[in-house]
């Protein structure tokens, strides 16, 4: 019961930081008409272990799930889907297929999905080169 939940609690908290980062580029005007920078490194997405280890400073409670609920249908499920599982309308426009974010649920770190966020790879936007943030802004 306890892995479950850990894993239901690190899927939302995924949700919770691509629906952020999504809307602090796209409510505040900062993408200037377009996403131009991307990370094209194809190989294996492995975040540095110093990113690994980094400590969520986000509390999960019914408020952070509720947000992040309510921003991931607003602005992921296009190409993350419905159930977060890469199927969303969008995804066969891409290139690749958007991650499957059940699947990677309970095994990364929390500091290792912030730095992908961060970093981005391909498709997936380097949200941390497109504009200055702070790192309580992409947690």
């Amino acid at each position: 019961m306890y892995g479950t939940k850990r894993m239901a609690l690190k899927a939302v908290f995924v949700v919770i930081l691509l629906l952020v980062a999504w809307k602090l580029v796209y409510g505040s005007g900062a993408h200037k008409g377009g996403h131009s920078q991307k990370n094209t490194n194809m190989s294996h997405w492995a975040a540095p272990e110093k990113a690994v280890k980094q400590v969520n400073p986000v509390v999960a409670d019914s408020n952070s799930i509720a947000l992040g609920k309510e921003l991931y249908s607003q602005f992921c499920m296009g190409c993350h889907g419905k159930n977060a599982d890469g199927n969303g309308p969008a995804a066969g426009s891409l290139t690749k297929k958007p991650t499957n974010l059940r699947a990677m649920a309970g095994g990364h770190e929390d500091g290792d999905f912030a730095w992908k966020i961060r970093n981005g790879r391909g498709e997936m936007p380097a949200w941390g080169m497109s504009w200055s943030l702070r790192t309580s802004g992409i947690w």
